[in-house]
């Protein structure tokens, strides 16, 4: 069996704490080869080629795809740098890994989605939270239920540990950068997002904290399709604090569902616990590399496809405030950025 040859775009944080971590056992078994790595910082390139053994590397993405032979790409980068990667994998038939949040630009995630659709590859986005035991248990559980509501509250402590998460303009603000991840969580359990409202609590001038320019809190409403409402809060406001809290409340007739990625409570009494820390990226890694040998673009949990109607949930909400929480409609919403 050929091993899979990965190619890397984007080196940073991510890339080296999460996904080559979660990659090494499948390259130390022989299914996986560390084929190219690509980044702008020179420095940082010649550092993690040579953390990870990697040979051939590159400045330019374009003279990765156009020399190397690859079965699979990881483009992870900041939101608002993506270019072409996309396109050029579709068209070369090269499998996609995509880091949340796939763009800034919806009409441009929509043109992408539309040429890995075309293209028929395999991809997927790195909602990682899809892969904890608890997430597809708590489904189970739901399926029995009566689903009505679900609370979200993501009270960040500290500041931003990148320059370009800690600016709005280049990360979308915290709600698109980390709490898409929750948000996409709630889609695996109750669907597509038809509406959203939002109202954010923005910084006065001579407010901002070092870099961050970010909204003090974001506050969002949420109607699914399939009628299920939510409401989630993101602050930033504990930058100087000690504590922070992240809460995720599924409410259905005469059951409430604490939920966690280590346990589940319902009504106040454990019904779960994973008996051993499941490392989401291992799962996701696993099954993005099973889906490329396969070449089964659905066999993963969140294909590009699938991912954008959570990325226009997060960004309808960016688009909500900015109107003054004027009532944003999803499907609208993505038609109009897309030029339609």
């Amino acid at each position: 069996m050929r091993p899979l040859r990965l190619g890397f775009i984007g080196l940073g944080h991510i890339t080296v704490k999460s996904h080559l971590p979660a990659l090494l056992p499948h390259v130390a078994a022989g299914e996986a080869v560390l084929q190219a790595f690509c980044d702008v910082d020179a420095a940082v390139l010649e550092e993690q080629a040579a953390a990870f053994g990697v040979a051939r590397t590159y400045t330019d993405h374009h003279a990765m795809f156009e020399r190397e032979e690859l079965d699979a790409v990881y483009l992870c980068i900041p939101p608002t740098l993506h270019t072409d990667a996309e396109l050029i994998a579709a068209e070369r038939g090269i499998a996609l890994f995509v880091e949340k949040p796939q763009t800034l630009d919806l009409g441009q995630a929509v043109a992408f989605e539309k040429a890995i659709r075309k293209a028929g590859i395999v991809s997927q986005v790195g909602f990682m939270t899809r892969y904890y035991p608890a997430a597809d248990r708590v489904r189970e559980i739901l399926a029995e239920r009566i689903p009505r509501h679900a609370n979200v509250q993501l009270l960040y402590s500290g500041a931003p540990i990148r320059y370009w998460t800690s600016r709005f303009e280049l990360c979308g603000g915290s709600f698109v950068e980390n709490t898409i991840h929750t948000i996409d969580f709630l889609r695996y359990l109750y669907g597509d997002i038809a509406l959203v409202s939002a109202f954010y609590l923005d910084r006065k001038p001579g407010e901002e904290r070092g870099p961050m320019n970010l909204p003090h809190a974001y506050l969002v409403n949420y109607r699914f399709a399939n009628g299920v409402a939510a409401q989630a809060t993101t602050s930033r406001c504990l930058t100087d604090a000690g504590v922070s809290k992240w809460e995720v409340l599924l409410v259905s007739e005469g059951s409430l569902i604490d939920w966690s990625s280590r346990r589940i409570l319902e009504n106040g009494q454990v019904i779960w616990e994973d008996p051993a820390p499941t490392n989401p990226f291992a799962a996701q890694a696993t099954a993005f590399l099973q889906a490329v040998r396969r070449g089964d673009p659905g066999a993963v949990k969140s294909p590009y496809s699938e991912a954008l109607n959570s990325l226009a949930a997060v960004l309808g909400a960016n688009e909500s405030a900015a109107r003054g929480g004027e009532l944003v409609r999803i499907e609208e919403f993505l038609r109009q950025s897309s030029g339609e």
